[in-house]
């Protein structure tokens, strides 16, 4: 097959993107890993930093009209809902949807409590559900759907006019587990896509320029020693490693040291983009079939 040397083709990003792609990464896709998350999964509201940019995220999509009361709208992946109860006031109808129960219980706890009645929550695997309808607005925050760009094709295939994609931009940087990865297995962090700047150029490849907004700071969550545990030794999984349960002793010896008062601390240096679309918008002449 010819190489295609065209940056202004998508089947060019198509074949970039597809070079970072490993076996491993679909344990990120499976509902059991999120269904054990989702009760501590808020604890990254108490980031300021992290609140700051979901207010901001959600005030610029009601700059471009992408949240509006006549409008319906798909959170995809939308995880425990953080964005979707900040949706629901400001749109007709929102479906919420996640692979994981967990993650679910926890947004329907929320939609409870609230008392909204526009919020339909669905469970399933994205790349297998056939909604069945088109969005005004669809929305996909931080999830590893957005590094398969055959799947981004089909979240354009289900948005009538607004596309919002919240990504990692080149830096996901966390202190305790690079100090891991190089005390218990002599290793860096394998290379990975540059998420959102794929995206970008992505759908301009496909006649859909975005804006673009970057969010650079720090994520600190302060967790129980065993909850750490768990959530390194399924970032080693997403690595490649294969961890016995001598190393897994080691690790949690690390981590006992690291704690105080049972829980450890854990920084996350970030860099985050958000993109926004309006598919109505004239195409680019390129992106024109």
């Amino acid at each position: 097959m010819k190489e295609i040397t065209d940056p202004f083709q998508p089947e060019f990003w198509r074949a970039y993107q597809k070079r970072f792609q490993r076996p491993e990464d679909e344990i990120f896709l499976q509902p059991d890993l999120w269904d054990r998350m989702a009760e501590s999964y808020d604890d990254l509201e108490e980031s300021p930093f992290y609140r700051e940019m979901v207010e901001t995220v959600v005030a610029e999509m009601e700059r471009i009209g992408a949240l509006s009361p006549g409008l319906s709208l798909l959170d995809l992946c939308c995880g425990t809902g953080t964005y979707t109860v900040r949706f629901a006031p400001r749109v007709k109808r929102v479906v919420a949807l996640d692979v994981s129960a967990g993650m679910l219980a926890m947004l329907r706890q929320k939609i409870k409590v609230r008392g909204f009645e526009n919020v339909e929550t669905v469970q399933a695997d994205w790349r297998s559900w056939e909604p069945g309808e088109s969005f005004d607005t669809v929305f996909v925050s931080l999830t590893p759907i957005l590094n398969d760009l055959e799947q981004v094709e089909r979240i354009l295939s289900v948005t009538r006019r607004y596309l919002v994609l919240v990504h990692w931009a080149g830096l996901r940087e966390n202190e305790l587990f690079l100090e891991i990865l190089r005390r218990f297995f002599q290793a860096s962090p394998r290379r990975r896509s540059p998420g959102a700047v794929v995206l970008f150029n992505y759908l301009f490849s496909r006649g859909f320029p975005a804006e673009v907004r970057f969010f650079c700071g720090m994520w600190e969550r302060r967790r129980p020693v065993e909850k750490e545990l768990e959530r390194v030794l399924f970032r080693l999984r997403g690595e490649g490693y294969s961890v016995n349960e001598g190393v897994r002793e080691r690790i949690r010896t690390f981590l006992e040291e690291r704690s105080r008062e049972g829980r450890v601390l854990s920084r996350t240096r970030v860099r985050i983009a958000l993109l926004l679309a309006d598919l109505k918008r004239e195409a680019l002449v390129f992106g024109k079939k």
